[in-house]
């Protein structure tokens, strides 16, 4: 059986890629971690410590706007 491992880290990291060059106007926090260059758990530590950009929680997931993000970014330089 092959292992697939190292194809999928490649995939992770082009994604991660193209979403830190050309975000979508609304992220999961999975998008906005890796627009950020965060884990998605070090972004769930930042919101639940009140640290983090503004994010909602329109339904059951937390969603990020693009702009709240870029703001916090410029905010924490």
């Amino acid at each position: 059986m092959t292992d697939l491992s190292p194809v999928l880290a490649r995939i992770d990291e082009l994604e991660s890629r193209l979403l830190r060059s050309d975000p979508p106007m609304v992220m999961s926090s999975k998008e906005c971690a890796a627009f950020l260059g965060y884990t998605e758990e070090h972004l769930c530590r930042l919101r639940k410590d009140g640290q983090g950009p503004k994010c909602s929680k329109p339904g059951k997931h937390v969603k990020y706007l693009r702009d709240d993000a870029i703001d916090w970014l410029r905010e924490h330089q």
